[in-house]
């Protein structure tokens, strides 16, 4: 199980996940585009978000290239753990795939009648804040102002 399982597809987790997968390695934004079937734009667009927000650092730099490791902190030390920990937890189930079509099944088709409108008024000043009612089994979300 890896990141993209249960949070996404997004660019970000993508390189996330290759470079925990392969943790004693550090790569080259070619080599990750490369290995992730990503433009090399692409990759170089998100890495100084991931270095910056500290996620990934820069290992060394070989000849015109960076290369690129995930950091070695408390961050990634809990992404990783929750990686494993939801592997572990995912792992008694026998099928992941029919598990999840049955959730959707309990969860149900999204209903048409759920709005929520939460904001702030900035002319008045007024929060919006949701009040919720039920109507035939149904929760009806509707705004009410009240003063901030």
């Amino acid at each position: 199980m890896a990141l993209q399982d249960f949070l996404g597809n997004t660019i970000e987790i993508k390189i996330i996940d290759f470079l925990a997968q392969n943790s004693i390695f550090d790569y080259n934004q070619t080599e990750i585009s490369k290995c992730l079937n990503i433009s090399r734009t692409s990759v170089n667009q998100k890495l100084p978000e991931l270095i910056f927000n500290g996620i990934v650092e820069i290992k060394e730099r070989r000849g015109n290239s960076n290369y690129y490791q995930l950091s070695n902190n408390e961050i990634n030390r809990k992404l990783v753990g929750s990686i494993m920990e939801n592997s572990s937890w995912t792992a008694r189930y026998e099928n992941d795939v029919q598990e999840i079509q049955k959730i959707k099944a309990d969860i149900g088709e999204s209903n048409n009648l759920e709005e929520c409108e939460c904001f702030i008024d900035e002319q008045k000043n007024t929060n919006k804040i949701p009040k919720y009612a039920s109507t035939e089994g149904k929760n009806i979300i509707s705004i009410q102002s009240i003063s901030a």
